[in-house]
């Protein structure tokens, strides 16, 4: 079976993963393209309207500087999609866990007890998380972890109900098993 986080039990039902929302990452590709369209309007249109800058010990200079800014462009997309696809919540039958993947070779991994949590809330702001039906989830604790925050995810209210529910299911549990660690009454009637 295949860990998503490292302290996952081999048995553990995951309910959910959830990352960005796909509009918040289209957000930042739409920036990455218009970088990426001045790289291409000057690859095509320097030479043709300044044909004096491209010529000789400048030009090659110009033509180094365009070949690295695209080696940024590439490595800046390769990041991007790192950073969205590493970044994840994982909703389990016992746990959350919070996957932060700050750069290639840092992260952070944290988790948090279903049982701990104190309060759940979800919030969808402006017209397109609206529309588009994304926004935060904040999950409150009693741990030393304060909060955990699910930022830009789909269907934050749906999160939220999952989250609760959960708790409620493990709370009821909790509550059953121990009425069965309770020794049995006996009826005692005074003579």
């Amino acid at each position: 079976m295949h860990k998503l986080f490292p302290s996952q039990s081999e048995n553990e039902k995951i309910y959910l993963v959830v990352r960005e929302h796909w509009v918040y990452f289209a957000l930042k590709a739409a920036i990455w393209l218009f970088f990426l369209g001045l790289y291409i309007a000057v690859r095509i249109f320097g030479p043709a309207y300044f044909p004096l800058v491209f010529e000789d010990t400048a030009g090659q200079i110009i033509a180094l500087v365009l070949d690295v800014y695209l080696l940024i462009l590439i490595l800046t997309i390769f990041m991007l999609w790192v950073l969205y696809y590493l970044n994840m919540q994982i909703i389990t039958a016992v746990r959350i866990v919070d996957v932060d993947q700050v750069g290639l070779f840092s992260h952070t991994a944290s988790e948090l007890h279903i049982e701990k949590i104190e309060d759940v809330t979800s919030e969808v702001n402006g017209i397109i998380g609206t529309v588009f039906n994304y926004g935060n989830v904040y999950i409150q604790t009693a741990g030393a972890t304060e909060h955990f925050e699910f930022t830009n995810v789909p269907n934050p209210a749906l999160i939220q109900k999952m989250v609760h529910d959960l708790y409620e299911k493990i709370r009821t549990q909790s509550s059953q098993e121990g009425m069965k660690s309770l020794p049995p009454l006996k009826n005692h009637i005074p003579s």
